[in-house]
């Protein structure tokens, strides 16, 4: 169990961090815009709800795995 912790951690950069934010803002604005645009407006609810999800639980991940484990 405790290697599998160490793995996550030494997996879990702020690399990685990074790219989650960046692909949940281009959710949240870029696809939320495209899919609106295009009279899609469930779709772009969904989208900006997921981008949320993604951008809230990616961050909530990385200190969970930073500093409390």
């Amino acid at each position: 169990m405790s290697m599998d912790i160490e793995r996550i951690k030494s997996f879990f950069t702020m690399y990685i961090l990074l790219i989650i934010i960046g692909v949940s803002l281009f959710s949240i604005f870029i696809d939320f815009k495209a899919l609106k645009k295009k009279n899609l407006k469930r779709e772009a609810k969904i989208c900006k709800f997921l981008g949320y999800i993604y951008l809230v639980g990616g961050i909530t991940f990385f200190i969970i795995i930073k500093y409390v484990l």
